[in-house]
């Protein structure tokens, strides 16, 4: 058994692992809510008569931290023990936790407002669901814009890139495409892992390419114009306003959802506040049934931007060593269950990504 054949052995058990965790994190949550659909209404009497905004941030927050605290062991388990099992995480149990403790708190405020906001207008707006549409792109566009330079940092620095010869080859692929220099960046990955990862994000003046430093002192520069030629893909092929689109069209359902789930229950704000783990329930399920045409409309658009790196760069052989590379650093199965993909990849398997280097032909 050669290298490659060793390093794809260890990969398929690395993604059987994170596969089985994240399963059972989606049956345990399916469960979790099962149970709080029955005792939402119990808490809501024992808390008795209260305000409805009080009401809906003690229940709110009960949810919130129970389920936090039950789900705590998979969290453990697949962001730090198996990381640390397969050589990919660089983090000590503290830094771990700290940050672990920083995405709860910050994903506790963000779904906290959006339940308010949902409440507020199921409340007191007659067409509550269009102005919940409504405001929820808005949002969406909004977050993507402060992404970069607000959410980001708070887990992972960045800073311009200072390298003049790969600025150089970055200027002339940039050539045409709107994206300036300016917005290139080298995003601190080592602190936390070993695996490679690059980004465009941001949107208008915040928009801009993320290399994580993970790649940049690994990858020669005629891998790394690959690389960045598939972030410049994503940006001339308009792939943030297509995900809006599909964002806008998948919302709209989500939306006529909930309408059914709080249809009648303005009457009595408690009522209303009780049904909050069904409100949860059903996104939750929408979220998983709907996952193959996100990741399927995902994996599309990533397709697009690798034949724009051939297309751009023209250098199939740098293409096809970087992809090797970063199999073998993130541990990638090369070629995974078809169910898999469809299921749990938002980009084309690796194995998919070389084959179709190996079989380019350069434009005539």
């Amino acid at each position: 058994m050669n290298e490659q054949q060793q390093d794809q052995v260890k990969a398929k058990a690395y993604q059987r692992s994170q596969l089985g965790l994240e399963i059972t994190e989606q049956i345990c949550t399916l469960l979790f809510l099962l149970v709080w659909v029955v005792a939402a209404p119990l808490l809501v009497d024992y808390l008795g008569e209260r305000n409805r905004y009080a009401l809906l941030i003690l229940v709110s927050t009960f949810i919130y931290v129970s389920y936090q605290l039950a789900l705590f062991v998979l969290d453990y388990l697949g962001g730090f023990r198996l990381e640390h099992k397969y050589g990919l995480s660089t983090e000590t149990l503290e830094a771990w936790l700290w940050r672990h403790a920083k995405m709860v708190v910050l994903a506790g405020l963000l779904l906290g407002g959006l339940m308010i906001a949902l409440y507020t207008a199921f409340w007191y707006l007659r067409y509550w669901y269009l102005w919940c549409w409504l405001g929820w792109i808005v949002l969406s566009v909004l977050l993507a814009q402060v992404f970069p330079v607000i959410i980001l940092p708070i887990f992972y620095p960045s800073e311009r890139l200072d390298d003049p010869e790969l600025m150089e080859s970055f200027v002339k692929l940039s050539e045409g495409t709107g994206i300036t220099v300016q917005g290139i960046y080298r995003l601190e990955l080592s602190k936390t892992t070993r695996k490679g990862n690059a980004m465009l994000t941001g949107v208008g003046r915040t928009r801009r390419v993320l290399l994580g430093d993970t790649l940049l002192d690994r990858l020669t520069p005629e891998q790394l114009k690959v690389i960045y030629a598939h972030e410049l893909g994503h940006h001339v092929h308009r792939h943030f306003l297509k995900m809006i689109g599909l964002h806008a069209l998948m919302s709209s359902i989500v939306l006529a959802l909930l309408y059914l789930v709080l249809h009648g229950a303005q009457a009595d704000y408690s009522v209303a506040v009780a049904r909050l783990p069904v409100v949860a329930l059903t996104l939750s399920l929408f979220s998983f049934l709907s996952r193959p045409i996100a990741a399927g409309a995902s994996r599309h658009f990533e397709r697009q931007s690798d034949e724009y790196a051939l297309e751009r760069t023209g250098t199939p052989g740098a293409f096809i060593e970087a992809f090797d590379i970063l199999a073998s650093q993130n541990l990638a199965d090369l070629n995974p269950p078809r169910w898999v993909v469809i299921f749990y990849h938002d980009h084309p398997p690796i194995g998919e990504r070389i084959a179709m280097a190996q079989n380019w032909v350069r434009p005539s």
